[in-house]
């Protein structure tokens, strides 16, 4: 398995050009096509007609008319730092732009890749909808790589952490992450329970060993309620600059009430975070 189709999510927002960067990096690692993609954003209408006021036909086209030349430089801005992004970088490259009002059109899209790039938190949203990157590895079926904002370029994938509970979700994060994990510098498994045997360590241990990579392994017996702190605190300690975690151990209804670690790693991911459902 490799990643062969990256596509990355594009904003009219400078954390967006890092963003470019790194995804172009993985694209020139891994020999795949690379597709940007720019969500427009909906008009929304103007504040006269918010409640239901007749607006003149006239402030409404001219509205209309103000929104797309806001799109189209937003549009070409993103465009722009795609484009200085893969400049020289041997890295074929397409475009799309996509209505934000339709996003079951982003998700097929990212149904037929083998990576998709994200920023954490909901994706730019000026009007009524939106796909946030949880919603987006929950329909999408494979990988979704979060990439927090970065003052600095900063690698992703060299020093990689994998979250391991022993759950579907954990095992099938794993397997999307395997092209990156083979490809790492280094390897290390936190495996974060109320209770393990030396029989888990030892398997989860003779499991990378078959692929031939050699991995560290944290044992943590943390109650769930500190499951958060305890992988910040590895993903720290440890200088990971790629996290691989699966996401809604529990039922979404339970996420949604009690937050969780799912909730709280995609909105605010410590490092790069590769996640899968």
């Amino acid at each position: 398995m490799t990643y062969r189709d990256i596509l990355v999510e594009v904003a009219a927002d400078p954390a967006a050009q890092g963003r470019c960067d790194q995804a172009t990096r993985l694209a020139k690692r891994f020999g795949a096509h690379l597709t940007g993609v720019f969500l427009e954003p909906a008009f929304t209408l103007p504040s006269t007609a918010a409640g239901g006021a007749w607006i003149p036909p006239a402030l409404l086209t001219s509205a209309l008319e103000a929104h797309e030349a806001a799109v189209n430089r937003a549009e070409q801005q993103a465009r722009a730092w795609l484009a200085a992004a893969t400049q020289g970088a041997e890295v074929g490259c397409d475009w799309l732009r996509l209505k934000q009002d339709l996003p079951r059109r982003f998700i097929d899209h990212a149904r037929g890749a083998d990576l998709v790039v994200v920023a954490p938190g909901e994706t730019p949203s000026r009007g009524e909808f939106h796909v946030s990157p949880t919603e987006l590895a929950f329909a999408c079926g494979g990988p979704v790589l979060v990439l927090p904002d970065a003052p600095e370029p900063v690698s992703v994938g060299r020093r990689v952490l994998v979250a391991w509970n022993g759950s579907r979700e954990a095992a099938r994060a794993l397997r999307d992450a395997w092209p990156l994990i083979s490809a790492a510098d280094h390897v290390a498994v936190a495996m974060v329970s109320p209770r393990l045997d030396r029989a888990d360590i030892s398997a989860m241990q003779q499991r990378f060993e078959r692929r031939g990579c050699k991995v560290e392994v944290f044992v943590e017996t943390s109650p769930e309620a500190s499951v958060s702190d305890t992988l910040r605190g590895q993903v720290d300690d440890w200088k990971a600059d790629l996290l691989v975690m699966g996401i809604y151990g529990r039922t979404r209804l339970a996420e949604r009430i009690l937050g969780g670690v799912s909730r709280d790693f995609m909105n605010n991911p410590p490092t790069a975070l590769l996640v899968s459902h």
